[in-house]
Order: structure tokens, then sequence, then C-alpha cells
């Protein structure tokens, strides 16, 4: 990666010394915030580049790019939670409003997308925004299970389970989970007992993305939705089981809210963090599925099965894929569609 100037924002919060990095246009009126997951800090996520130049690009849209140190920022995650990570995003959103933005677009990564599923579900005490990306949504606990954890693993996991369990019952969420308990993948990190449950458990905190949620949990999620939100998750990402069908599963979300905006789709040749410059470039640029008619029919009302009767393929290094999602910036026809540049309300 080149060097990159960015422009820093102290801010206040509970968490101390907490600081927002802007890159893109400083005086640009609105704000377009990119929230990590496990292990993320401000410049970990190569794909920000790549959107911030593609806000760079499209000045109409009047966005500049911010990414956040929070409390669980890089090797801190496993003494945090949600509820932390969107007080400090709430404190974001609020000096931004301070500073003069007139839309803010959140857009989570990974566990990211926890935290924003969060921050609406306490819309009442979060900040407004004009709108959620989720990137990449991943389980948590699925991943643990089903990938971290190594077959030779497996008992020892278990075991740690029923500890943590116990030491919950015992009001001890604080104390600290033996080191040889946590998977090998994840040791480097020191956990709470709150933390790894919170993780690793069926109905732990972060547990929003499991494949095998209930319905009427399911329901309940994508219910608190209180934004327009773009999906998109990652098609070859690594910490989802091989079990799961990632498009039927977004599927499964979009109906279940209104407010899931129809151009979500899975991001092609995509990994978990979207280093594939193909896929960044798909993540990306401006452009709607592959004849380019899309957009203006789109924008002009009319319906999405008159906009033309083209089937594109994507090819992302050897491999093809269906039709590139119906819109290819967590931005660029989403803002466009939804926000606009318009004063907001």
């Amino acid at each position: 990666m080149a060097p990159f100037p960015v422009l820093v924002h102290p801010f206040e919060s509970e968490t101390p010394r907490t600081t927002a990095y802007e890159s893109g246009n400083p005086k640009a009126k609105n704000a377009f915030v990119v929230i990590g997951g496990l292990g993320d800090g401000p410049h970990t996520i190569l794909a920000a580049r790549s959107l911030s130049k593609a806000l760079e690009d499209a000045p109409d849209l009047d966005y500049s790019l911010f990414e956040v140190r929070m409390h669980s920022s890089f090797d801190c995650f496993g003494n945090s939670s949600l509820r932390k990570d969107v007080s400090d995003i709430t404190n974001l959103v609020r000096y931004l409003r301070q500073i003069g933005r007139e839309k803010i677009v959140l857009l989570g990564h990974s566990t990211g997308c926890q935290d924003l599923m969060l921050y609406n579900k306490l819309s009442g005490v979060a900040d407004p925004v004009e709108g959620f990306i989720l990137q990449g949504p991943v389980s948590d606990r699925e991943c643990i299970r089903h990938v971290c954890v190594q077959p030779e693993e497996k008992s020892v996991y278990e075991e740690a389970l029923k500890y943590a369990r116990k030491m919950a019952t015992a009001g001890r969420l604080q104390d600290w989970m033996p080191r040889n308990y946590v998977p090998e993948t994840l040791r480097s990190t020191p956990f709470t007992v709150y933390r790894f449950l919170s993780l690793a458990d069926i109905d732990g905190d972060d547990d929003f993305f499991s494949s095998d949620l209930s319905s009427r949990f399911a329901a309940e999620i994508w219910n608190s939705l209180t934004k327009p939100t773009l999906v998109l998750p990652s098609a070859e990402d690594e910490f989802v089981p091989k079990y799961v069908n990632k498009l039927a599963l977004l599927k499964e979300w979009m109906d279940l809210s209104p407010l899931i905006s129809p151009l979500s789709d899975v991001i092609p040749g995509a990994d978990h963090a979207v280093e594939n410059p193909e896929a960044q470039k798909w993540y990306s640029k401006s452009s709607w599925r592959g004849c380019g008619s899309h957009i203006p029919n789109a924008l002009a009302g009319i319906p999405e099965k008159d906009w033309c009767q083209c089937e594109p393929r994507v090819m992302i290094g050897s491999k093809s894929y269906p039709s590139a999602a119906r819109m290819q910036l967590p931005g660029m026809s989403f803002f466009k569609s939804l926000f606009g540049n318009s004063t907001s309300k």
C-alpha cells in the first residue's frame, strides 16, 4: 500500500483518546464511516482505500471517508463489547454533526456489522444516521466452532464453553478466560468470560448472523432496522463455514425487512476483507450489473423487470459469477437513489 494522507479528528467519548481519521475531501458535506471487525483498526481494511478513491471520483456525492479507533480496536476486542463500540460510534456521529456533516452513512465490516445491528436496536439512544452498509456479515459463533477450532481442539473448546457458562452463573463475567481454553488461532488476544460467551455461545450478544437462528429471532433482528441498509456478503468468505449458502441466507434476511436494499448482493470473488483487487473494483465502481442501463432506468422509476434483458456474468480470476449485485459500490447507486446530495432532513 502506498502512503496516503489523512486528517486526524480527536473526539470525546467514554474511551480515552478516541480518534477518527478522514481521507478524501475534508470539506465534504457528508461522511462515510467505516467500522472494522475483530482485530481491525484504522487503515487495516484494504478495501477502504478503494472506497475512499471511489468517493473522491464522485464529487457530486460530496462524501469523505472516516476510519475510527475505538475501545475494541486492534487486539483489544477480547476485553470489550458491542455496547462499548456503539458508545464510541455514537460519540463519533455526534462529533460529525457538530462539525457540520449533513449526511452520515455507516459501513460495518465483519463484526463491525454486529456493531451496526446493535446501533439499530438502540436507536432511541444512538444518534440517527442516514443509512447502513453491512460488508462481510458473518457469524462469529459459527466461524469459531467450524473454522477456527481445529479437530484436535474440539473437546477443549466444549470444556471452555462449560467453564465460561459456569463462571457467568457465578457472576464472574469480567474474569479472564484461561489461555489454553481459547482456540489457538485466537490465543494472542486475551478474552474476558463475557466476550468469549458473547462471541462463541448460542444467543450470545454478538450472535446476529448465524445460519441456524430461529425464524422468530431472525425476524426480531432484521425487523429492528430503522434506516435503509445494504447487505454485501463475500462470495469466497473464508470465515463462513462451507455448509452455509450465502446467497440463500441473504435472501432470507431480505424477506424479513423492507429496509434491506434490493441492491444487496454477494460480492463476486471476494474473500472476507475484499482483498482481491478485482473484487475491490467490483465493490467500488459505480456501474450497475453489466449493460449500463440499470442505474438510469432504476432512478427513473422503471420496474426492475423492465430494466433490460441482459444476464451478465462477472469474471473474477478464473471463476464466473452471476450478475454483479445490482450496485457496485456501497454507495454509488445506493447513495444516489436513497440519499443523493441534498440537505439532510
